[in-house]
Protein backbone atom coordinates (compact mmCIF):
# COMPACT_ATOMS: atom_id res chain seq x y z
CA UNK A 1 0.00 0.00 0.00
CA UNK A 2 1.13 3.37 -0.86
CA UNK A 3 1.53 5.51 1.83
CA UNK A 4 -1.11 8.07 0.48
CA UNK A 5 -3.60 5.26 0.50
CA UNK A 6 -2.71 5.06 4.47
CA UNK A 7 -2.80 8.38 4.66
CA UNK A 8 -6.49 8.85 3.73
CA UNK A 9 -7.66 5.58 5.14
CA UNK A 10 -6.33 6.78 9.05
CA UNK A 11 -6.30 10.95 9.32
CA UNK A 12 -4.31 12.19 11.51
CA UNK A 13 -3.11 8.84 13.68
CA UNK A 14 -0.05 6.80 14.63
CA UNK A 15 -0.20 3.31 12.50
CA UNK A 16 1.97 0.62 12.99
CA UNK A 17 3.78 -0.50 10.08
CA UNK A 18 6.20 -3.20 7.80
CA UNK A 19 7.90 -1.70 5.03
CA UNK A 20 7.72 -3.48 1.93
CA UNK A 21 10.04 -1.41 -0.43
CA UNK A 22 12.07 1.99 0.31
CA UNK A 23 14.89 3.32 -1.62
CA UNK A 24 17.89 5.22 0.15
CA UNK A 25 18.93 8.75 -1.32
CA UNK A 26 22.20 10.32 0.39
CA UNK A 27 20.85 10.33 4.14
CA UNK A 28 17.55 9.65 3.85
CA UNK A 29 15.31 6.50 3.11
CA UNK A 30 11.95 7.17 1.37
CA UNK A 31 9.05 4.67 2.14
CA UNK A 32 7.46 3.42 -1.18
CA UNK A 33 5.65 0.38 -0.32
CA UNK A 34 3.98 -0.68 3.39
CA UNK A 35 1.85 -2.83 4.88
CA UNK A 36 -0.41 -1.96 7.67
CA UNK A 37 -0.06 -4.16 10.92
CA UNK A 38 -2.60 -1.75 13.06
CA UNK A 39 -4.24 1.53 13.66
CA UNK A 40 -3.23 3.28 16.75
CA UNK A 41 -5.56 5.40 18.95
CA UNK A 42 -3.30 7.26 21.40
CA UNK A 43 0.20 8.54 22.32
CA UNK A 44 0.62 6.03 24.82
CA UNK A 45 -0.43 3.22 22.91
CA UNK A 46 2.37 4.35 20.12
CA UNK A 47 5.26 4.20 22.00
CA UNK A 48 4.22 1.02 23.32
CA UNK A 49 4.09 -0.58 20.25
CA UNK A 50 7.30 1.32 18.73
CA UNK A 51 9.39 -0.28 21.74
CA UNK A 52 7.82 -3.45 20.16
CA UNK A 53 8.80 -3.06 16.58
CA UNK A 54 11.13 -5.16 14.78
CA UNK A 55 13.11 -5.09 11.52
CA UNK A 56 11.48 -3.22 9.63
CA UNK A 57 8.26 -2.29 11.19
CA UNK A 58 7.64 1.13 12.74
CA UNK A 59 5.06 3.68 13.70
CA UNK A 60 4.77 6.82 12.64
CA UNK A 61 2.01 9.60 12.02
CA UNK A 62 -0.09 10.21 9.16
CA UNK A 63 -0.07 13.87 9.85
CA UNK A 64 3.37 13.44 7.68
CA UNK A 65 2.91 14.12 4.15
CA UNK A 66 5.74 12.47 3.54
CA UNK A 67 7.11 8.94 4.55
CA UNK A 68 10.71 9.76 5.30
CA UNK A 69 13.15 8.33 7.75
CA UNK A 70 16.76 9.86 8.57
CA UNK A 71 19.43 6.97 8.22
CA UNK A 72 21.70 6.81 10.80
CA UNK A 73 25.05 4.88 10.19
CA UNK A 74 26.61 2.82 12.50
CA UNK A 75 30.34 4.15 13.61
CA UNK A 76 30.47 1.68 15.94
CA UNK A 77 32.09 2.08 19.64
CA UNK A 78 35.20 2.00 21.10
CA UNK A 79 36.00 0.45 24.77
CA UNK A 80 39.12 1.60 26.40
CA UNK A 81 41.36 -1.01 28.10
Amino acid sequence: MKWEEVRNLYPNKFVKLEILESHIVGEKEYVDEVAVIKAISDDKEAMREFIKCKNKQVVYSTKNENFIIDVVRNIGIRRGM
